[in-house]
């Protein structure tokens, strides 16, 4: 859930190690000594590296993966602990590639199969990353974190049947898997099943007295049914466990509100003032104004405490915040419309009137990325391709994990002659779609000209089975077939 992290944290590090350990005692002693070190030096640098990026050292940690492979590229842990550290920081790509190598050498290996799925997911191909946990929960039906992960895909999905039936089957298999749980409230919640939701979070509570999200969903359940007092006293859990969460902040400040059946003008007081202090640090973080319904709260916050300068000026403030967020949201949409529109022009060939409505539509949504990475395949077209460089390039910086865009810089890295580039971009592409035809076929033109046959034949045979129907495909496949029939 956004804004409420469990404390909780994958525990997988831990059973890889002891399975190891386990399997090592098949071995004789000089191997079972050297399995043992080996894993214990994994896991010193899973240590370190987790250390140095917790302190924000992101390139000290990179450089511990960096080095450790060098040393032992071969060892599955040590590469599962950079595919998860990757995935930490959204490198989806990346970490993809890191499993994907993982599986080539040890293809039913669980916690690299995880891995990958959720890299997939993380890069919105959920196709993919459903296929992988199903082929997983296949191969591993006594573990529970495939059944995890695709409660979670589901849930995503808003299919919340098929998530709560999945992570049912999670906490039977194991009971004390609390992430688990932790996901059934939510599904149990947003389907709107509030009592089994309330049990499960009951249930989560009792095995981890420490869990903010058990408290929260539970406190918003009791908030819906206008039990005040019990969910009064699982927000304010909330709050002790996470000071800094707004979002627990600004629940507790809603139920503070809340005018109770009986109380004297002094409670009422005392009441208003304790929400003032709950919602007041929302408006401190200026890297993280507070959004209006929280402004809304915190002024009826300031009037109920008495205090109606402050009430006046937040409430200004709420105005404002409303007509902006209204704004926002009718520039998207006309933005995607206009982009809409664009597509039309540049397939009639009217590029440059499609450049300028794509312009119009940067200016009434910045963060649009589909925009920048149109406008950059219209450069592209007129050969202009700084113009369709720098375009791309802020598309990416909207989303680094978006093939399409990936697709467009490795076309302009060919075309300026930048085949390294463009190989890697193209590789990116499919390793985040692996349905991405035409990559494969780049990938093939780049390498048969780079001398490698092999590679090349492989790239063309993956875009050919994608895509038989296309000539391009099948003749740059039986060229190369023909130039090297061995």
């Amino acid at each position: 859930m956004p804004g409420v992290a469990s404390h909780h944290h994958h525990r997988y590090i831990s059973d890889v190690t002891f399975a190891l350990l386990i399997a090592a005692l098949a071995l004789d002693p000089q191997q079972s000594a050297h399995a043992a070190k080996s894993a214990a030096n994994a896991q010193a640098v899973i240590q370190q590296a987790a250390a140095d990026a917790a302190a924000g050292n992101l390139d000290t940690a990179e450089g511990d993966y960096t080095a450790a492979l060098a040393r032992s590229s071969d060892d599955a842990t040590l590469r599962v602990g950079y595919g998860d550290f990757l995935l930490t920081q959204h490198r989806y790509a990346d970490a993809i590639a890191q499993f994907q190598l993982v599986l080539s050498r040890a293809p039913h290996r669980l916690d690299a199969e995880v891995g990958l799925a959720t890299a997939y997911r993380g890069a919105h191909n959920f196709d993919e990353a459903k296929r992988i946990l199903l082929a997983a929960h296949t191969e591993h039906p006594a573990d529970a974190r495939p059944l995890t992960g695709l409660g979670d895909l589901e849930i995503e999905a808003q299919s919340y049947d098929a998530a709560i039936a999945h992570l049912k089957s999670a906490v039977a298999i194991n009971p004390g898997d609390v992430g688990a749980r932790e996901r059934l409230v939510i599904a149990y919640k947003a389907k709107g099943d509030s009592a089994n939701a309330l049990t499960q979070a009951s249930a989560v509570i009792a095995r981890d007295p420490k869990n903010a999200i058990a408290y929260f969903t539970r406190a918003e359940l009791y908030s819906d049914q206008n039990k005040n007092a019990l969910a009064l006293k699982d927000a304010e859990r909330v709050v002790e466990l996470q000071p800094r969460n707004p979002r627990a902040r600004a629940l507790l400040g809603k139920i503070l509100l809340r005018t109770p059946g009986e109380e004297t003008s002094d409670q009422a007081l005392a009441r208003c003032k304790h929400a003032v202090e709950i919602l007041e640090p929302l408006g401190a973080d200026a890297a993280n104004p507070p959004d209006s319904d929280s402004l809304f709260m915190m002024a009826r916050a300031y009037q109920c405490a008495g205090q109606a300068d402050k009430a006046a000026e937040t409430n200004a403030a709420f105005e404002k915040s409303s007509k902006n967020d209204r704004a926002t949201k009718e520039n998207q949409t006309q933005a995607k419309h206009l982009v809409e529109q664009a597509n039309g022009l540049a397939q009639k060939n009217d590029l440059n009137g499609a450049a300028e409505i794509l312009n119009q539509a940067i200016e009434l949504d910045p963060a649009y990325g589909l925009a920048y990475s149109q406008l950059a395949k219209i450069y592209y077209s007129e050969g202009k391709l700084d113009e369709a460089s720098d375009a791309i390039a802020k598309a990416l910086e909207r989303d680094a994990n978006q093939p399409d865009f990936l697709y467009v810089r490795g076309k302009i890295y060919e075309r300026q002659n930048r085949p390294d580039g463009a190989l890697a971009d193209f590789q990116r592409t499919v390793a985040i779609d692996p349905k991405e035809s035409d990559a494969y076929f780049e990938i093939g033109q780049i390498l048969q000209h780079q001398g490698d046959r092999t590679g090349a034949l492989k790239a063309y045979e993956a875009a050919a089975r994608l895509a038989p129907d296309d000539p391009d495909f099948k003749r740059a496949l039986d060229s190369l077939r023909t130039a090297n029939p061995n």
